[in-house]
């Protein structure tokens, strides 16, 4: 492989790594706020 396939191939694997953690972030918080979305209706039906 050439220096520059390799490079493009190293760099390529950083960025997917990246993204991947930032696709995976983004689905926990929305999770987390649908989680407090749904126990704040649950307690003021409870009221």
């Amino acid at each position: 492989m050439s220096d520059t396939g390799f490079a493009a191939l190293d760099i390529g694997l950083a960025f997917g790594l990246v993204l991947a953690l930032a696709v995976w972030q983004l689905i926990r918080v929305k999770r987390s706020i649908r989680r407090d979305r749904e126990s704040a209706d649950r307690t003021s039906a409870d009221l």
